[in-house]
């Protein structure tokens, strides 16, 4: 059964016949109930879908992340998991059906207009991922020592992702990230961004680079 929100002409929620009613940050929305396949997805479709499961593969597992980095991106019509896979099918899914992989140069995890991290540097040695950036704050680029540096390494061969406990500052300049044993002798791939104290304004994303962990 449905429910009628606001009086007559208010939001509707729900389930009522073969329609659904839902909100959404305040914004309403009513939906046919969707229908049985009668026929096989075509050959474009089975694309689109398998160039989707490559992405989302990736994203899903680093919501909080990108929830952060894209938060301020079309926030009034999508969430930033549904901004961040948006984008990164566009760029970073490469390859033909049905082999569709991912370029990691190309992945952002972020997006917007703070202060990058200027000059970039990301090294591993003995179980330490060091990580280096610059540490002046530019105010035409709204950049402050106090701005958080969230840095992300991947390890495709195993599925797993690392970052810190708690992120550095710009003002520190570098941060060493201990990784587990089992990610030794593997190849990994680093990204990074900044957001300032409120996480309302965000930098585009910085690739480290493709790693040796040894």
């Amino acid at each position: 059964m449905g429910t009628i929100l606001h009086g007559a002409l208010g939001g509707f929620s729900g389930k009522a016949g073969a329609i659904i009613g839902s909100s959404w940050k305040s914004i309403n929305y009513i939906k046919g109930l969707s229908k049985k396949r009668t026929k096989p997805a075509s050959e474009e479709q089975l694309i689109q879908q398998a160039r989707f499961y490559t992405i989302a593969k990736f994203i899903m597992p680093i919501a909080p992340f990108v929830e952060l980095g894209f938060g301020q991106i079309n926030a009034d019509i999508m969430t930033p998991t549904n901004v961040a896979l948006q984008t990164n099918i566009k760029t970073a899914v490469v390859g033909t059906y049905p082999n569709f992989t991912l370029d990691y140069s190309k992945i952002l995890i972020s997006k917007g207009n703070l202060q990058p991290g200027g000059t970039i540097g990301a090294s591993a040695s003995i179980g330490i991922l060091s990580v280096t950036w610059s540490p002046e704050a530019i105010e035409i680029q709204k950049g402050e020592l106090d701005d958080a540096v969230h840095i992300l390494l991947y390890v495709p061969a195993i599925d797993e992702f690392l970052t810190t406990p708690v992120p550095p500052t710009r003002g520190s300049g570098a941060v060493d990230i201990e990784y587990p044993e089992h990610f030794m002798s593997e190849k990994a791939h680093a990204w990074m961004f900044f957001a300032d104290r409120k996480g309302k304004r965000i930098s585009r994303t910085n690739y480290l680079g493709e790693l040796d962990l040894t």
